[in-house]
């Protein structure tokens, strides 16, 4: 499991999380507001740093001749992720993807902290997948055997963070 963050900063997400009307709060306004460029290379960019190794081994192949569509509803980010020369290449999503994966934040963050695994998410609907399913269960199991431990600290502890709040904000 990757590291967690010092005790005392565990207290502060559910401490925020039960402040009065704290899920009134436009937190998503932000993200909706940026140029859909901006998230889109951010995302590129972070991606392909973290997934450097499964590049490099082989792991991602599987999206050389596919196109995974990722939709985040709630901020309004709609992608298109597949691999070339190596390399993740992010756009803009459109009906051409052979795999829809979309969903809530609150979900992907969960997904990616793993405090919900994917079949849960899948199965509660909290998460949906259409289009081809050998290629959504390859992508499933790549997020199973993903290390968290061989994230950077920081990032480790962003995730845990900030999963932290979400699960603790009232429903």
């Amino acid at each position: 499991m990757a590291t967690t963050p010092h005790k005392l900063a565990l207290f502060i997400p559910k401490t925020l999380a039960t402040l009065p009307c704290i899920h009134y709060l436009p937190w998503r306004t932000p993200f909706k507001l940026l140029p859909k460029s901006i998230p889109l290379t951010i995302a590129a960019k972070v991606s392909n740093y973290l997934f450097k190794q499964q590049l490099i081994d082989g792991d991602l192949d599987f999206l050389e001749d596919a196109v995974l569509r990722i939709q985040i509803n709630d901020l309004g980010f709609d992608w298109q992720v597949c691999v070339q020369q190596n390399q993740l290449v992010f756009s803009a999503g459109s009906q051409t993807a052979d795999t829809t994966f979309s969903g809530n934040s609150k979900e992907f963050l969960l997904l990616a902290s793993r405090r919900e695994d994917p079949d849960t998410l899948f199965f509660q609907r909290r998460l949906s997948i259409e289009g081809n399913t050998e290629l959504g269960l390859q992508i499933k199991n790549l997020i199973d055997s993903i290390d968290l431990d061989q994230f950077p600290v920081f990032l480790n502890q962003a995730l845990y963070l900030t999963a932290d709040f979400v699960e603790a904000l009232p429903r």
